[in-house]
């Protein structure tokens, strides 16, 4: 999640405006779809997935969840352990620290190790999370 700050407002321009974000498409052939995904990381950073099968319900899902745990407060979001590399970290960005906050939860694919973490994180229902 990031959040931007008042100066990153008035630094957008025209040209950051129509800048779109890459969409890959997993149907594709392989060997045109790795080319893809190393050219989007390489130029923006992160990319958009599509035909990628996983039901909406889990896409809406992780959204929701997602927009829970960033709306907590921030001694909340702590308590979900440092990143190191897994857990909850903030940090600035921009060449000066002073285009926004970036905000991540790095969860392992572990069921064992998201079982443990969902303590923490959804307090209230860590068995669905």
């Amino acid at each position: 999640m990031v959040a931007p700050s008042p100066t990153s407002m008035m630094l957008r321009t025209k040209k950051t405006k129509a800048v779109g974000i890459p969409t890959i498409d997993l149907s594709m052939e392989r060997s045109k779809l790795s080319e893809l995904v190393v050219k989007a990381c390489e130029e923006y950073g992160f990319f958009k997935v599509v035909n990628h099968s996983v039901p909406k319900e889990v896409i809406s899902r992780l959204e929701e969840e997602g927009t829970e745990f960033f709306s907590k407060t921030s001694s909340e979001k702590h308590q979900a352990g440092t990143s190191t590399p897994f857990g909850y970290g903030c940090k600035n960005i921009g060449p000066n620290g002073d285009m926004g906050d970036l905000e991540y939860l790095l969860l392992h694919t572990n069921p064992n190790s998201i079982s443990e973490s969902s303590k923490t994180i959804a307090k209230d229902h860590p068995i669905e999370f």
